[in-house]
């Protein structure tokens, strides 16, 4: 079995990732958080599995909204410990894979995931799994960095963008290569997973969901005057948002 990636156990990554995220202000507060929750279904009374749960915070959002029961889990020890740390009534923590949640009992009413889908390699099993996990009518809802920031392959000289005129031009490259992409990010060689967004709704769509609803991470004025460079989603979003639902 191919060795799963766990960078969120290295300490140099973790240190860093905490950092920015205590800060508050960042990508997933200002931009995913508020996106991804508006395009929740009701948690009342929901069985949920969260998927790459980190520390833990949506999770504790899930019971506050009235679920019934949370069950999350991340490769990360790290993560796991964080989330314990804030544990409330009704969540249990476990250190897993999402490679392997075949293995656990019962199924649930959502399964969630933020920011975790383009660590994967087996995108297909994954989905086939999780539609196993899900009762009839339940829905899928996730996050992922968008197709056209994971497609390029980085040249060596590390360009992303150029810029004319005053106006920033993102590089494009090998979107149709779906496959492994190496990034530098808090620490060299991270690997994450390229998948066109053809790939990603006909694989949903393969494995018996029906999508409901697509978003593309636009930045509010708000995070533009806290963070300025976020205006440059507008030409090249972050993140892609899903939500489909079990047919």
């Amino acid at each position: 079995m191919k060795e799963i990636q766990n960078v969120y156990d290295q300490k140099e990554f973790f240190d860093a990732y905490k950092e920015m995220r205590d800060l508050k202000i960042n990508a997933n507060e200002l931009i995913e958080i508020p996106t991804i929750k508006k395009m929740l279904p009701d948690l009342k009374d929901k069985k949920i599995l969260d998927l790459g749960c980190g520390d833990g915070c949506m999770s504790r959002y899930f019971v506050e909204q009235g679920a019934k029961s949370v069950v999350g889990i991340d490769v990360s020890t790290n993560m796991i410990n964080e989330a314990k740390k804030h544990n409330c009534q009704n969540i249990k923590y476990f250190v897993m894979p999402m490679e392997d949640i075949s293995s656990l009992k019962g199924k649930f009413d959502i399964v969630y995931s933020s920011l975790a889908f383009h660590y994967i390699e087996d995108f297909s099993k994954l989905i086939y799994d999780i539609s196993n996990k899900l009762k009839k009518n339940g829905y899928l809802v996730f996050s992922q960095e968008h197709p056209i920031a994971t497609c390029i392959k980085m040249p060596k000289d590390g360009t992303k963008h150029i810029d004319i005129d005053g106006k920033r031009y993102y590089l494009v490259s090998d979107y149709n290569s779906d496959g492994e992409r190496k990034v530098d990010w808090n620490i060299d060689g991270v690997i994450k997973y390229h998948r066109s967004i053809s790939t990603l709704f006909n694989t949903i769509i393969q494995n018996n969901f029906i999508v409901e609803e697509v978003q593309e991470a636009k930045p509010s004025k708000e995070a533009i005057k806290l963070v300025p460079k976020y205006q440059y989603q507008n030409d090249r979003p972050y993140f892609i948002f899903i939500r489909a639902k079990k047919s």
